[in-house]
């Protein structure tokens, strides 16, 4: 008898054309769009070109050997920070009027920088400038205390450049921004279940659909009903987000990290969270269908903003500033969860979150079968 139930839900629910785009097409296309967005970021930020700058051509530029050696340095190689034109003033001021530099450096008793707009590139060759002219400072200090230092080496350890701590991750994944908006929107398309619950709970409602006031009137228990309805919404749902996640990955190319089956576990936690709060949405609002719907999304939406998927930082910003929500919403919990896979060595964050994922799902269930069992309808 159950499984005759379950299978004929299952073809139910699979007729509903608007709720299979909300739930796998709409994550599956927004994820494209993110894919698109972040790719172009990605791209302009390798394709960082050499800073475009002009040095005058004047008696103390050239007799400035160390500072013209510098200006080699950081022009040549592999990925030069500048690009240096020798110009006159007049030839460095037309270029810089007219964008083609952005910024024109003159030696004179010092090293000054003549810029006419702010940003990026220009900030680029005054932290150059800046590091140079403290490393000469500092080497006129040693000079003076020890002229020995010269022929011991002095100039050759100052273009030594060494880094004495190193960027590791505890999971060995690579540290990424844009993989938070990814998580957030996982976490998003679980909660899309939801609209899978209120769906069930509309079909068993005798006052909003035929359907549901001819099931009130069946021989079936309705705790039975409620168990089939549940597992098909689930079985859908589930294979719907193993789809989106299957998508990303392969397709997309984001990194989940190295701990698959957690990620399919928390997954599958994650959609009966989402189908639990959809039934108890569509249990406690005693309103229309359409009323019941609106209310759905805004909810789910306003879980997935402070998750962070409009906006990374909200997430911190409500960790910070509010942190009992983290903990009771579904969104939020998901998308740590997803994080600490990738990021920390220890499970400990993880099951943190699947603990109160596995309770919050436990308590909407409970309390969406105690509203749904007292409805009883009069006789007409």
């Amino acid at each position: 008898m159950l499984l005759f139930h379950y299978i004929n839900r299952l073809k139910c629910l699979l007729r509903d054309k608007e709720t299979v785009f909300w739930t796998l097409l709409f994550p599956i296309l927004l994820a494209t769009l993110f894919n698109i967005a972040f790719g172009s970021i990605t791209s302009a930020t390798e394709m960082f070109s050499p800073v475009a700058t002009a040095v005058i051509d004047n008696q103390a530029y050239q007799d400035n050997v160390p500072f013209k050696e510098a200006l080699k340095a950081v022009s040549s190689g592999e990925q030069p920070l500048l690009k240096v034109s020798v110009l006159s003033q007049d030839q460095a001021e037309q270029k810089l009027k007219e964008g083609e530099i952005s910024g024109i450096i003159t030696v004179s008793d010092g090293i000054n920088l003549r810029v006419i707009n702010t940003g990026l590139y220009q900030s680029l060759i005054k932290s150059f400038l800046d590091e140079y002219l403290q490393i000469e400072k500092t080497a006129g200090a040693i000079i003076e205390s020890n002229p020995s230092a010269v022929q011991n080496g002095l100039f050759n350890s100052l273009a030594d450049r060494r880094n004495y701590t190193d960027e590791i991750s505890f999971s060995g994944a690579e540290p990424d921004t844009f993989l938070a908006y990814f998580y957030a929107l996982i976490a998003m398309a679980c909660l899309y279940g939801s609209f899978w619950g209120l769906r069930n709970v509309i079909d068993i409602q005798a006052n909003l659909s035929p359907l549901g006031a001819r099931r009130s009137v069946s021989p079936t228990h309705k705790l039975t009903s409620i168990v089939c309805d549940q597992l098909a919404a689930l079985t859908i749902h589930f294979a719907e987000i193993l789809i989106t996640i299957c998508y990303l990955v392969f397709v997309l190319g984001v990194d989940f990290g190295k701990r698959g089956g957690l990620v399919v576990l928390i997954c599958f936690v994650g959609s009966v969270t989402g189908i639990s709060l959809g039934t108890f949405v569509g249990s406690a609002i005693r309103k229309n269908e359409k009323v019941k719907y609106a209310m759905l999304n805004g909810i789910s939406l306003s879980m997935s903003f402070l998750a962070g998927l409009m906006f990374i930082e909200m997430k911190y910003i409500v960790a910070q500033n509010v942190p009992l929500l983290s903990y009771i919403n579904p969104a939020a919990l998901l998308s740590d969860a997803f994080y600490s896979l990738n990021i920390y060595e220890s499970l400990t964050r993880f099951y943190l979150n699947f603990g109160l994922l596995c309770s919050l799902s436990v308590l909407l269930s409970v309390a969406s079968y105690m509203l749904v069992r007292r409805e009883k309808y009069a006789s007409i």
